[in-house]
């Protein structure tokens, strides 16, 4: 009965609860609140940036920088770089952005008329090739005109459009923001008087120094609170950026003994067949992990292992022999007389858009020159009037001499060696269609065209299994520190360490891929040791060393780093009350070195610009005291890098300033001062922003 009173004295709010969870049930799931999904990339100064942002940005410099170095495929060293590009330049054009919002800067559409079509053109549109006149390489404007009229009938076009639009608005806020801070910049008489002196005042001085190291490291009593008050007065020293340090183990992922047995096995089974096929290129392009080298190479260049094969008839095999990871048979496909270089000229045409129209066109336009050269027109004047090489005005499309050896596999090269002086060749590629007449070619010599079929030796999956089951193993067995160290040794598994690493970052070196590793850290707790992670070529196991979050590092943290500091600062207490006391008696500075039985050295010409002092380095200390001291005073003991030091000044140079000369220093430092103000300024909106990155999240 109990139960059921209190069953009817709750009904009403289990009722609410059961009506709750069938309307959330029922209503779409974008709705529904996302608690804990992250749905920005990255929030400055309190605005959302989306991931779709930040990857229209990645995919705009990608194709920026495809264009500038026509590569249609980048490793993964370059995405990464060109990811944090993008990254950077997001960032900066927001808060850059939101600082022109904030100050009423403004660009007007008649401004960005005129920097497209005014008198004086955007250097951002001058430099665009498509733009330039293909036989001076000037900037054109009736191929701008052209390409502003035909745009919108090309997406990419109009994309590019849209792309160099932004770069020159960012241009011309940048100009005139640099042109607000410059008119703030006055510098006063006395500081280019300064800074004449600094350039031109030159001192002579001797200067002797005691070392840190002469005084014992045992002698030095070092208590807690030291630690604390040291660390207490200089904690901006021990900024820091969240980071994580790990140590891991690597089952690296190779072939075994079995793997090596199977590719003995095959490369014997496929000899026979190797040696009797009738095209050997083609038995090689279907069967080797390598494609065929179509180069042709002299006794000389062949390796040691085919080199048997130069005096032998065609058809004749060697092998199978290993390189590395890899077995090969090696076939004898051609004997020829070639030479080694030719001597060649080229007149390359391109679309002017990116149209089918366009690229018929130059299809046409390419082949009426091939004819025209093989009907006795003449190159140079057809090169100088329709090639779009850059460097046509100054060679007439002359590309000198190219050398067969020096030729990567499978390049457009390749054929021009089979030309006969004069002949010409047309040859369509992703850059343009080139028109190729050889002028010269060298002294031919005999040359071997070798078909190279290449079987690499790779770890199988039965191999990997059994190396994961490893890893496993180790990562299952042993989950606590102690552990993971002895199991570790015990194996010889070669613990290895990764420092500091980032919350993006997306290399480990020595690892390939690593980002899941990275990932892992920042997600785990101190000390935790990770599952298996699969790269392609490793299995790796880590466990979580040290964690550093953003701001001042604890004490705990940088104790070494706190206890070296006030090791030298003590040192540096006690040798100074010693210099400083022998100081008081001395009579010359020359006496005083002998009483402390240490040398003197001396330094000369030495500016308060100057960057170090020979014989100790980079002294900054050193310095200020040298240039700021009479001729004939012994200093007082002054604290140094490497030590503390004493010096007197034997001759100050230097000529006075004039009128012309404060003059000039004025205009020097204006100049110099915009520059960096404008280089600090944008560095102190940047440390200003409240910058909250959440890429960690999605990529």
């Amino acid at each position: 009965m109990a139960v059921l009173e209190k069953i009817r004295r709750r009904g009403g709010m289990i009722i609410f609860f059961i009506g709750l969870g069938l309307l959330l049930f029922i209503l779409p799931t974008d709705w529904v609140p996302k608690m804990n999904n992250v749905t920005y990339v990255v929030k400055i100064n309190g605005k959302k940036l989306s991931p779709q942002q930040f990857d229209r940005k990645i995919e705009e410099i990608t194709r920026q920088y495809r264009q500038g170095t026509r590569q249609s495929s980048l490793d993964e060293r370059t995405t990464d770089m060109l990811r944090e590009q993008a990254w950077q330049q997001l960032l900066s054009e927001e808060i850059t952005g939101q600082e022109y919002q904030k100050i009423g800067l403004t660009v007007s559409p008649e401004e960005l008329f005129d920097m497209v079509q005014g008198p004086n053109p955007s250097p951002t549109i001058r430099q665009i090739p498509a733009f330039a006149n293909p036989q001076t390489g000037e900037f054109d404007r009736s191929a701008l005109i052209n390409f502003l009229k035909n745009k919108n009938s090309n997406p990419d076009a109009a994309q590019e459009w849209s792309m160099l639009e932004e770069a020159m608005l960012q241009d011309r806020y940048a100009q005139k923001y640099h042109t607000l801070i410059s008119k703030g910049i006055f510098i006063p008489s006395f500081v280019a008087a300064n800074e004449n002196t600094e350039i031109n005042k030159k001192v002579d001085f001797d200067y002797l120094i005691r070392q840190y190291a002469s005084v014992a490291d045992s002698t030095i009593k070092i208590t807690a609170n030291d630690l604390k008050k040291y660390y207490r007065e200089n904690k901006r020293q021990w900024e820091q950026t969240p980071s994580r340090d790990i140590e891991y183990v690597v089952f690296g992922i190779a072939p075994s003994e079995e793997d090596r047995a199977a590719a003995d096995k095959w490369i014997e089974k496929i000899k026979p067949e190797f040696e009797q096929a009738e095209n050997a290129q083609q038995f090689v392009n279907l069967n080797s992990h390598v494609p065929f080298d179509g180069k042709f190479y002299t006794k000389e260049q062949l390796p040691v292992q085919t080199a048997e094969l130069f005096d032998a008839g065609e058809g004749t095999m060697t092998g199978p022999y290993q390189e590395g990871e890899a077995l090969k048979l090696a076939r004898l496909v051609k004997i020829d007389n070639r030479p080694d270089s030719i001597k060649v000229r080229q007149i390359v045409v391109v679309p002017r858009q990116q149209t089918q129209a366009a690229a018929q066109q130059v299809v046409a336009l390419a082949d009426s020159i091939k004819t025209a050269i093989d009907n006795g027109a003449d190159f140079t004047t057809l090169a100088l009037k329709y090639s779009a090489d850059p460097s046509v005005s100054a060679n007439n499309g002359d590309i000198g001499w190219v050398y067969e050896s020096g030729m990567a596999a499978g390049s457009i090269a390749e054929q021009w060696f089979d030309l006969k002086k004069g002949e010409t060749l047309k040859q369509e590629t992703s850059q343009g269609i080139y028109i190729i007449q050889v002028t010269e070619r060298g002294k031919e010599v005999k040359k071997v065209q070798i078909a190279t079929l290449q079987y690499n030796i790779t770890p199988s999956p039965r191999t990997e299994q059994i190396l994961y089951t490893q890893a496993s193993k180790f990562a299952m067995e042993n989950r606590t520190e102690e552990r993971f160290n002895e199991t570790a040794a015990a194996q010889n598994l070669n613990k290895r360490v990764a420092s500091y690493l980032g919350e993006n970052d997306r290399q480990i070196p020595g690892l390939s891929s690593a980002r899941q590793i990275v990932r892992w850290a920042y997600e785990a707790d101190k000390g935790d040791v990770s599952d298996v992670f699969t790269l392609s070529d490793a299995y790796v196991i880590a466990i979580l060393k040290e964690i550093r979050k953003e701001g001042i590092a604890p004490l705990q943290q940088v104790v070494n780093e706190v206890n070296t500091a006030v090791r030298k600062q003590k040192k540096a207490e006690q040798i100074i009350a010693v210099l400083a006391e022998e100081a008081k008696n001395a009579s010359s500075f020359g006496d005083l070195a002998l009483k402390l039985g240490l040398p003197v050295e001396t330094a000369s010409a030495v500016t308060f610009s100057s960057f170090s002092v020979p014989g100790v380095g980079i002294e900054p200390q050193l310095i200020a005291a040298a240039t700021s001291l009479d001729e004939g005073n012994i200093s007082q003991p002054v604290e140094g890098s490497n030590g503390v030091f004493l010096l007197t000044v034997k001759q100050i140079s230097g000529e006075a300033a004039d009128s012309t000369a404060l003059e000039e220093a004025k205009s020097r430092l204006s100049s110099v001062s915009a520059n960096r103000v404008m280089s600090e300024s944008m560095q102190a909106l940047h440390k200003a922003a409240t910058i909250k990155d959440m890429r960690s999240r999605f990529y």
